[in-house]
């Protein structure tokens, strides 16, 4: 079982920040639910962290500048 290690290396780098930011969300819509006023605020902050994310990915992406032709067309 050589390659167990690795496999599980891969998996946390794979899967680390879409359950934190699950667990953030759960954290956020149960903080809604039972911690009142206080609450509320925590919900904003965890709940909105996923569209933070992916609007950071978003403008990052866009953000990249695309050379004329790309090293896949050219054949290259």
């Amino acid at each position: 079982m050589h390659g167990s290690s690795d496999r599980a290396r891969l998996w946390i780098r794979v899967f680390a920040a879409p359950i934190l930011l699950a667990a953030a969300t759960m954290t956020g819509l149960l903080a809604a639910l039972l911690w009142g006023t206080a609450g509320q605020y925590v919900a904003w902050v965890t709940v909105g962290a996923p569209v933070a994310v992916v609007a950071r990915a978003w403008v990052r992406r866009r953000s990249q500048k695309i050379g004329p032709i790309s090293p896949t067309i050219s054949g290259k």
